[in-house]
């Protein structure tokens, strides 16, 4: 009786947060026409993102460089940003229930040492960035892939900071994601989310909320950077952001909902697989593909 009231509940929120959306979104046509479309986008986006540990840049960087015909470097900027709001609101929505503080405190410092020298030291040319979002987008992919056939071990596993080779390359991994992310948008959510499923033995939703974790500060610190270079277009960051916090919230609690109701079978060799990833790895593959299409069509012209 208490889990069906708390399933209830749950639902309820859930609904909550789709009702505020389409007010938001029906408001925002009337007074701003085509571009509220953005908003939503951003929502389902933000939602995805922080259900699975992988950045919305998957879906923001072809979004704003395909139909909003931004420059890639620009749409980098607004990424990020954007992902400074989203992936926040879902890092506060799955909670310190979830989240491995230990692990977030190594990965963060890690992580944004690496966004710092993506944006100030590091740079890549902006010629670069896409085909550089394809190939790191397919890795992702089969990084993906992986996490989805991997099942958990009967014992569960911790995180703890030590001299061992295991938390030092985990900060080599988490410095390697930051500069990903510096770079595209996407990257250390994923990485840290996968080093502490397969090495550290974590439970996959504190793995996926500690990767959304890092994810969020990395964000925030990339977006502070990029305050200070300038060039963020802040009248369109107006139109994500509000569907990014609605968003964030909704995938948090999604993935949660989601993972909960995957059967647990007693075979040896069943790997119960989250309906959401599979349909996330399927829309990376497209992504990557789309974008490797298209660099090598340009090329070719």
């Amino acid at each position: 009786m208490i889990y069906r009231l708390a399933k209830k509940i749950h639902k309820k929120s859930l609904l909550k947060i789709l009702l505020l959306l389409a007010i938001s979104f029906v408001a925002a046509h009337y007074a701003f026409g085509s571009r509220a479309y953005l908003t939503l986008a951003s929502f389902f986006a933000a939602a995805i993102a922080n259900a699975t540990a992988v950045g919305g840049g998957f879906l923001f960087m072809p979004l704003f460089i395909y139909v909003y015909k931004l420059a890639p470097v620009v749409a980098l900027k607004l990424s990020i940003a954007t992902q400074a709001f989203g992936m926040t609101s879902g890092a506060l929505s799955w909670g310190r229930k979830y989240i491995d503080i230990k692990a977030f405190s190594v990965a963060s410092v890690a992580s944004i040492i690496g966004v710092w020298f993506a944006s100030f030291v590091w740079v890549v040319p902006s010629s670069y960035i896409k085909p550089l979002f394809a190939l790191i987008s397919l890795g992702v992919f089969i990084a993906l892939v992986l996490e989805i056939k991997y099942k958990e071990s009967g014992t569960e596993g911790s995180f703890s900071f030590s001299h061992s080779h295991s938390t030092w390359l985990f900060i080599v991994v988490a410095f390697i994601g930051g500069l990903m992310t510096g770079w595209t948008a996407i990257g250390v959510g994923e990485v840290v989310a996968l080093y502490l499923l397969f090495i550290y033995r974590l439970k996959v939703d504190v793995a996926i909320a500690t990767g959304v974790a890092v994810l969020a500060v990395s964000s925030i610190a990339g977006f502070l950077f990029h305050t200070i270079l300038g060039g963020i277009p802040w009248y369109l960051l107006a139109f994500t952001v509000p569907g990014v916090i609605l968003g964030g919230r909704f995938g948090a609690k999604l993935a949660i909902y989601l993972e909960g109701r995957v059967p647990v079978s007693n075979r040896e060799d069943a790997v119960p697989a989250s309906p959401l990833k599979l349909f996330f790895a399927a829309v990376i593959l497209l992504d990557c593909l789309a974008i490797l299409l298209s660099e090598t069509i340009t090329k070719s012209v």
